[in-house]
Parts: C-alpha cells; sequence; structure tokens
C-alpha cells in the first residue's frame, strides 16, 4: 500500500514537472514569436512609409509618441515597435532604414549600456556620416537599482560609468541622461515598469532631449554623472527615502503658478501622491495672486469662497481652479481627512501688492487675503491641517530684492509674512524661501526660468511637503 501511494506520488510529481517544463517553454515560444513579429511588422513600415527621423531603442518606447516629434521638432519619425536586443539587431535596422529610399536626417537611439559597446557603437554610428545622431541613455527607476543583488548592481553601475567616460570620445552624437535625476527616477508615477515610462514622463524626456537642455553629457560633465549616479544609486539602496503612507488623506492645494501651472507627476501635488498615496486636488491659477483685486478676482479668497460654495462657475472651465474645485466636488472621499496646502507670493511680490494694511482681513493685500482663506477654512472644516508656504527665492527683478508695491517691499518680505502669519494662525509653514538653499549663486540648479521651480526642485518641495502632513 505505502509503495503504490509513494509511486502514485512520484507519478503526479513528474505529471507536474512536465506540464510547467511545458508551460514554460510555450511561453519564451509565444515569446520569441511575438518578438519576431513585432520585428517582421517594423521591416515591413520601414519599407513602406516616408520619414525623416527614426526612433530605435534597447528599452520600452511604446509611450513615445509619434506625433510629438511632429509637433515639437517638425519630424516625421518612424518609431521600432520592437525592443531592440542587441548592438547587431540595432545594425540590421539601419540597413533595412538605408535601403528604405527614405533621406534619414536624424536618429534617436535607445542606448541600454550594459547591453551595448561604446567602441561597436561608436563603429554604427560611423557608417552613416550624414545623419544626427541623438542618444538617450537608459534611466532605470529606483525600484530597478534596489532589486539588483551587489553584484549585477556592481557590474551595472560600471557599464554606466565606462558608457559615460567614452561619450566625450565619440563625435557626431549627442548624448542625454536622465538616470541621475532623483525627481525622475524615485517618482513612482513615472514609470509603467523597471524601464518603461508613462506617456507624460515620455514626453517631459522628449522635450528635453536636444542640445539646448540641460541633461546633454559633455566632456566637462561626464565624470560628474558617473560620480553622481553612483551616490544617488547608492543612497537608493542603502539608505532609501521613507515617506508616509498618507492614503487616508485629502490634499487640496491653492497657489500660483508654481502650483496650478503643473499638473503631471512631476508637479508639487504629483510628487505628493505619488509618493505617499494622498489624494490630491490642485485648485492652483497661473498668474494667481492671493490678494484680489477688482481685475484680479481669481485669487486667493475668491478661489477659497468658490470652493465652500461648491461652484466654480465664476472661472473658465479649462482653468485649473474650476479643474481641481470641480474634481474635488465629484470624486473626494468624504471619510478622509483633509489638508490644504496654500503657497503664494511671488505674483504678489511681482504686482506690487502690499503685505498688510490696518485692516488684518484687507484682501487686497497678502496678508490679508491669506488670513480670509485660513478663517474660511477653518470655519468651513475646523480640523483641517493647514499648511503655508513661503515662496521661494527668485532671480527676478534683483533677486527679489528691488523694492516692489507702496510700502517698498522686497521678495523676502512676503516670505516673513508668511512665517508670522504661521505662528499667528497656529497653522504649519513650509519655508520655501530660506530653507531650499537657493541662491543668487546657484538658482540654476534649481529654477527653470529664474522664476518657477524645475523639475527637481518641485520633487523636494513635494517630498518635504509629505513629511509634513499629518
Amino acid at each position: 500500500m505505502k509503495n503504490s501511494l509513494n509511486r502514485r506520488k512520484k507519478r503526479i510529481m513528474l505529471f507536474v514537472f512536465f506540464t510547467v517544463t511545458a508551460l514554460i517553454c510555450l511561453f519564451i515560444i509565444l515569446k520569441i514569436y511575438m518578438a519576431n513579429e513585432l520585428k517582421r511588422q517594423d521591416y515591413k513600415r520601414i519599407a513602406s512609409t516616408q520619414y525623416d527621423t527614426v526612433f530605435l531603442s534597447m528599452y520600452p518606447i511604446d509611450t513615445y509618441q509619434e506625433e510629438d516629434y511632429s509637433h515639437f521638432r517638425a519630424m516625421t519619425l518612424f518609431k521600432a515597435a520592437y525592443c531592440i536586443p542587441s548592438l547587431s539587431t540595432l545594425t540590421d535596422y539601419m540597413r533595412q532604414i538605408a535601403d528604405s529610399g527614405n533621406l534619414v536626417t536624424t536618429a534617436y537611439l535607445g542606448i541600454r549600456p550594459e547591453l551595448t559597446d561604446p567602441i561597436k557603437l561608436e563603429e554604427l554610428l560611423a557608417a552613416y556620416p550624414g545623419i544626427t545622431w541623438e542618444i538617450v541613455l537608459s534611466y532605470p527607476s529606483a525600484d530597478y537599482w534596489q532589486s539588483l543583488s551587489q553584484k549585477d548592481y556592481e557590474q551595472t553601475l560600471t557599464s554606466f560609468q565606462n558608457f559615460l567616460a567614452a561619450v566625450p570620445d565619440i563625435p557626431e552624437a549627442n548624448f542625454y541622461f536622465f538616470g541621475t535625476q532623483e525627481w525622475l527616477i524615485a517618482n513612482p508615477a513615472n514609470y509603467l515598469d523597471h524601464m518603461s515610462v508613462t506617456e507624460d514622463t515620455a514626453t517631459i524626456l522628449m522635450t528635453n532631449s536636444d542640445i539646448a537642455h540641460s541633461f546633454l553629457v559633455t566632456a566637462e560633465n561626464a565624470a560628474a554623472y558617473a560620480e553622481t549616479l553612483e551616490t544617488l544609486t547608492d543612497t537608493l539602496r542603502t539608505a532609501p527615502r521613507t515617506y508616509p503612507d498618507l492614503s487616508d488623506r485629502c490634499i487640496v492645494f491653492f497657489g500660483d503658478s508654481v502650483i496650478g501651472n503643473y499638473t503631471d507627476n512631476t508637479s508639487i501635488p504629483g510628487v505628493v501622491a505619488a509618493l505617499t498615496g494622498a489624494e490630491i486636488y490642485n485648485c492652483g491659477y497661473g498668474g494667481g495672486t492671493a490678494s484680489q483685486s477688482p481685475d484680479n478676482l481669481i485669487s486667493l479668497p475668491g478661489i477659497t469662497d468658490a470652493f465652500f460654495r461648491k461652484d466654480p462657475s465664476a472661472f473658465p472651465e479649462d482653468s485649473q481652479p474650476y479643474i481641481g474645485i470641480s474634481s474635488y466636488l465629484k470624486s473626494a472621499s468624504s471619510d478622509k481627512q483633509i489638508c490644504f496646502v496654500i503657497n503664494y507670493g511671488l505674483n504678489d511680490y511681482f504686482s506690487e501688492y502690499p503685505i498688510a494694511s490696518e485692516d488684518p482681513y484687507d484682501i487686497a493685500t497678502y496678508s490679508g487675503a491669506v488670513r480670509t482663506a485660513v478663517s474660511l477654512i477653518r470655519e468651513n472644516v475646523p480640523d483641517a491641517q493647514i499648511i503655508l508656504c513661503t515662496p521661494n527665492f527668485s532671480a527676478a527683478f534683483e533677486n527679489g530684492t528691488e523694492p516692489h508695491g507702496t510700502d517698498g517691499s522686497v521678495l523676502e518680505d512676503y516670505a516673513n509674512a508668511i512665517l508670522s502669519l504661521s505662528q499667528e494662525l497656529q497653522t504649519d509653514v513650509l519655508d520655501n524661501y530660506h530653507d531650499l538653499g537657493i541662491t543668487a549663486e546657484n538658482h540654476n540648479q534649481y529654477l527653470a526660468d529664474r522664476i518657477h521651480p524645475n523639475y527637481a526642485c518641485r520633487f523636494l518641495i513635494g517630498s518635504n511637503l509629505c513629511h509634513m502632513i499629518h
């Protein structure tokens, strides 16, 4: 009886083993077939369509849109559907393109350094001297770097560093590297998987992949890129940043263009949502001020009033206050604790609105408008958390030191007014003016246009906010 049971158990185990093996083989065969089918479709399009630009990549580029190259670059693009596994396959693609009859003037290549020898890549580029080469090195997510074994991490890091060292010696090609950007790789909302970015993120990378932008690898910065990559990835592996779980929080943002002009994953609200799971609503307005005047009704008091009246109809339907309030009314979870973030000051300073008057609730002044908004929030949601944000440093108007307004205020005065209000009104405060480290000497590292926070700075502000919300 016992021997019979053992034989039956062995037969079952053998059946399971062969079944699993067969399924694995079938999966591999199917994967190879699908890959070959994608390659066949690509070769057919290469031969049958017209284009002047190509995009071939060793990492997935499904979310890059051919229409973007037409819109932003006036290019007619062929984008390969097949994720190219090797330099030899890339060479085969270029032969097909050369034989197509199309006059290709620009070629974008997505290159994975761990799969490519820079010397052999240089040989391939040299075979097509009439083409401008725009090469985007891969940008694995933080999760990817964290998932590697120590041995694989060291090998992959070395391949990137060796490739970066070789880039300055490869002529007639522009190389771009986003892999050292924490705002990109450490924001999980930017990625579909370790190597694939979302469509919005792909558009950002596409529009920054030209020599007019700051991600170009040069002889002067290649070593710095390699060093920064090692520092960042080692930190991600050994001392990763942690963020609170705020999935039970609803966060409403009121602000000027620092909030309202950015609505994707790289926005300040988007960063908070991505890092904490919070439910966010962006009611910011580009060009808006806290202060209200007869010719500027889309201000902080007007937006907070519309929010609590549950009526955004006074605003244009394509404006962010209308979109944010409407979205809140439609989707907000009633069982979540609410937090309000208020970020104004730059335009109040630029527009020369006074900081205060004799009436503490004078909405024509900066402090009066903020005080009025806080009071309105507390009347409607007494237990809401309120975070006031000082305006960030600006390099405009003599680095914010040129006196504006009837009281001759400088930008720092508006920041200090928020610090004073936070004490008076017993709110939390995020001091973006003094604590971000932006100065007249280094503002290019933080500001996109001398005024607005760039991708890295928005990530910094957003990540700082995450730790203030409770």
